[in-house]
């Protein structure tokens, strides 16, 4: 025979063999013979039955969940992700590029010498790390150029966005200005890291540093970060186990309510590996001589090709900015400029 529990309100309850079942309406009188009977109450039987005792219950519960998110879940990851083989990014890269080449990226249409230029730039950018920071710094790369259109606009109505993002700083030339409008008029500025190495440089992101090669050097800086912390396959392996999590949680996890904690988690782990990458864009801007201020030409240009095609821009607080995969646009700027 088990005993369950006891409640404060409600019908006793024992258990028998074979799925049977004894229940007895009035509490007073089960509890008088349970007493007299030798029976003792768990120690739980008191938390359970005290308001302080739940709401304590409730606080420890929410302190592991939060914990759990913050730093169990991403240190699990990045344990699992330490003993997958690498050549498993590589072939999630080429699956990730042959899915993009089909569905949204387009041939490059920069000229064969513009391309050339702008490897061989960022070649030397990462020699010159290696040589200051190690070459532990400079993880594998190739380096891809692609055209990249929205699939809803034209080339009359075009778009602008960066893997890399916004925040105000110094005012652009009226050759920045002339290049981000060339930029806004062909195709979306954006440079992604995918896993295994590649890396790619759209058009428009060429076009719209076209005059601060410095800041473009900066922009590659920032995608080797990705790689160098192999932020792809550690996002997948989040993603799984956050969503693992969820499901053990919430039950359902077809429901809106078990899909929740995973959009909202994985917002805020992509945020917190932009400000990795950030600081990789430093240590490759400093290795070449540029000061990490320079970051926020990119920031501002993108911020106005955005706005010239009558989009808006965030400023990454609030509810909306919860749900952003990159961080508050000053947040960067200061936390890349930060001498702390």
């Amino acid at each position: 025979v088990s005993w369950p529990e006891r409640q404060r309100h409600g019908t006793r309850q024992a258990y028998l063999p074979g799925h049977g079942m004894l229940s007895h309406a009035d509490a007073a009188t089960w509890d008088a013979w349970a007493a007299a009977s030798g029976l003792r109450q768990g120690w739980l039987v008191p938390w359970m039955q005290s308001w302080r005792g739940a709401l304590l219950a409730t606080a420890l519960l929410l302190v592991a969940l939060w914990g759990g998110w913050h730093w169990g879940l991403p240190a699990v990851a990045q344990a699992v992700v330490a003993v997958v083989p690498e050549r498993l990014d590589e072939q999630l890269g080429r699956a990730v590029l042959d899915t993009l080449d089909k569905e949204l990226l387009q041939p490059s249409q920069l000229p064969m010498a513009q391309q050339q230029a702008v490897r061989a730039s960022f070649e030397r950018a990462a020699e010159r790390l290696a040589r200051t920071v190690g070459a532990g710094a400079v993880p594998r790369w190739t380096l891809e150029f692609r055209d990249m259109r929205p699939r809803s606009q034209s080339a009359e109505a075009p778009s602008a966005k960066a893997s890399g993002a916004s925040a105000p700083s110094a005012a652009a030339s009226t050759a920045g200005r002339a290049a981000e409008a060339e930029a806004a008029a062909h195709s979306i500025a954006n440079a992604l890291a995918l896993p295994g190495g590649t890396l790619i440089v759209t058009d428009a992101m060429v076009r719209l540093l076209a005059d601060r090669p410095d800041v473009l050097v900066g922009v590659f800086g920032h995608e080797l970060g990705h790689l160098q912390h192999r932020h792809g396959m550690r996002l997948l392996v989040q993603a799984s186990l956050l969503a693992a999590a969820s499901s053990l949680l919430i039950g359902d996890f077809s429901s809106v309510l078990a899909a929740a904690p995973v959009l909202l988690g994985q917002a805020a782990y992509s945020r917190r590996f932009e400000f990795e990458a950030d600081q990789a864009a430093v240590r490759m801007l400093r290795a070449n001589g540029s000061s990490p201020q320079v970051f926020g030409v990119l920031f501002e240009r993108l911020q106005r090709a955005h706005a010239v095609e009558g989009g808006t821009s965030a400023d990454g607080g609030g509810w909306p900015g919860r749900l952003a995969s990159h961080p508050p646009d000053a947040e960067r700027m200061r936390r890349m400029t930060d001498p702390d």
